[in-house]
């Protein structure tokens, strides 16, 4: 009988599926989703709590450790159950809980209670696993510009005992094909948009202004969840094609259809996009924001600010030079440093060294 971890997320997103499927193949998973169908008032965290407490007290006594995403309020009881129950915790920093943006309205710190909250995580958990190493600590002038900023766990959480292990999100090659070297120039992004904040911290805003300065390229946005509101009230450039969010098994052919994937989010950690779209041959355009610079590397084409201009120039470039062997070096890429097994390794190693427990292959 494998031990039992106890997992605990926010929202059933494609990468806490991926790491429940990972960890499944040591452990005995036990999740808890703190979350519900619509945006929770006082009442529904209330019940949310004692739901999950209650779970915490039938669970956590046989469980080896909690593992959790993100740091934010659904991580306060569990961390505390564990130092209870004299348990290891563990959490992965994705990027909105290492950041405070308050021009986008984005960040955990930026609430006055869930900055106290996440504080108290960061200092009791027994280990946090960031996604980049940015989100350790760096600089950016892209996300709130002009001046240079600092960001990061250390700077929201500078006193943390906390063990610090960088593990990238991982991808399976083989999920997601290479597709065709020869492609139309379309360029494209994908990405869950459906009000303002959203649209500016993903920077579509920046994908329709650039789109609007090259009339002559086709740019499609997957992901578009209120197609008419979005294109009333940001001016839909013609050029731009807006197609609602596809199931995750069509996004290969999606991928496969765009020249050029774009990333111009102005706060992201590793973005799962970006590395998917390269897998499948994408030459890849994107933000020196966080962990953007980390997934393009040399495949790529970066911008240091958001001008739509400087966008253009670079989206230019990417599309002059998409050839097979820049979509080969932009697969590659991800193969050699974001596959699957490479987090599967990590997560496994570092859990065993925190629960005592025999590192299983």
């Amino acid at each position: 009988m494998p031990p039992k971890l106890l997992f605990i997320y926010i929202h059933p997103s494609s990468f806490v599926r991926e790491d429940i499927r990972l960890l499944e193949e040591a452990y005995e998973v036990v999740s808890f989703g703190f979350w519900s169908a619509k945006k929770p008032g006082p009442f529904e965290f209330m019940w949310l709590f004692c739901k999950q407490l209650l779970w915490l007290l039938r669970e956590l006594p046989g469980a080896v450790g909690v593992y959790g995403w993100f740091v934010d309020y659904h991580m306060a009881l569990p961390v505390a159950a564990a130092r209870c129950f004299r348990k290891p915790a563990l959490a992965v920093v994705g990027g909105f809980d290492a950041v405070s943006l308050p021009s986008l309205g984005h960040g955990v710190a930026l609430s006055g209670w869930r900055r106290r909250i996440a504080r108290m995580v960061f200092r009791r958990v027994d280990a946090l696993l960031p996604v980049s190493s940015s989100l350790v600590r760096s600089k950016n002038r892209f996300s709130e510009g002009p001046e240079e900023r600092e960001y990061g766990l250390r700077m929201l959480a500078p006193d943390t005992p906390a063990a610090v292990h960088v593990v990238p999100t991982g991808y399976d090659p083989g999920a997601w094909p290479a597709g065709p070297d020869e492609r139309a120039p379309v360029v494209g992004t994908v990405g869950f948009v459906d009000e303002g904040r959203t649209f500016r911290v993903k920077g579509i805003d920046l994908f329709f202004d650039a789109a609007r300065l090259m009339p002559d390229v086709r740019f499609r946005v997957v992901g578009v969840r209120n197609r008419e509101t979005i294109a009333a009230r940001y001016d839909l450039p013609p050029n731009v094609e807006m197609i609602p969010p596809v199931p995750r098994e069509q996004l290969p052919a999606q991928y496969h259809e765009m020249s050029v994937y774009a990333q111009l989010s102005r706060a992201e950690g590793l973005p799962n996009v970006l590395c998917e779209a390269m897998l499948c041959g994408c030459v890849p355009v994107g933000s020196r924001v966080f962990g953007i610079p980390e997934g393009i590397g040399e495949a790529g084409f970066l911008v240091d600010e958001p001008d739509a201009y400087v966008v253009c120039e670079a989206i230019r470039a990417a599309l002059r030079a998409a050839d097979p062997a820049l979509r080969a070096a932009a697969r590659a890429r991800i193969e050699r440093l974001f596959h699957r097994d490479r987090r599967r390794e990590r997560l496994l190693t570092i859990l065993a060294e925190l629960t005592g427990g025999r590192h299983v292959r």
